[in-house]
């Protein structure tokens, strides 16, 4: 089932893979995200976060939905740093688009226990949901993260849970997590 959903993956994300890769320059990645991702790359090239940017954000390591911690986004930015525009944007789209595959396979896993055909459903519905498709790279980082966590409580797994925690937290749309945190925590008492 596992090459069903990277085969659905596929299809979902054609236009990407096979047609136009920069087909996600558009609005918040354009305007925000990426600018903030190549500043940082370019900032953890040199070995220093800490910088005061005059452009976008004076202090970017203190803001959550830039994620500035979050260990892929740090890879791409770093990668990205030694990359001309146009690929480095392309490894942007790449990160944000495998966020998807990542969060349908945690939701197969955490529907598995239901049957084969209702873990491929769900973790389809779950991971290409009309919410995360807005394609802001914090939603996409935190939402491909829930599944795991509801995995982890519901299984009373303390390290998946607790990484889980970490990453959704590090990766920077708090407000999803505000609610996802304590609802897992009732799954691990309660299920």
């Amino acid at each position: 089932m596992i090459t069903v959903l990277v085969f659905f993956w596929l299809l979902f994300f054609r236009r990407f893979f096979f047609v136009n890769p920069y087909c996600y320059a558009t609005s918040e990645p354009m305007d925000q995200a990426f600018p903030c991702s190549r500043i940082l790359g370019e900032w953890y090239r040199r070995g220093c976060t800490g910088e005061v940017d005059p452009y976008y954000y004076p202090y970017y390591t203190s803001i959550p939905f830039l994620h500035s911690f979050y260990p892929p986004h740090v890879i791409q930015c770093y990668l990205g740093s030694f990359l001309g525009l146009d690929a480095s944007f392309i490894l942007y789209s790449f990160t944000m688009v495998c966020h998807f595959l990542f969060a349908s396979i945690g939701a197969y896993l955490l529907f598995s226990p239901l049957g084969d055909l209702t873990a491929l459903f769900g973790a389809i519905t779950l991971a290409y949901m009309g919410y995360n498709i807005k394609q802001n790279s914090c939603i996409n980082y935190t939402v491909a993260w829930t599944p795991w966590l509801l995995l982890g409580a519901t299984t009373h797994n303390p390290w998946l849970t607790g990484l889980a925690i970490g990453m959704g937290t590090l990766a920077g749309y708090w407000p999803l997590w505000l609610y996802m945190v304590p609802f897992s925590c009732l799954l691990w008492l309660f299920f």
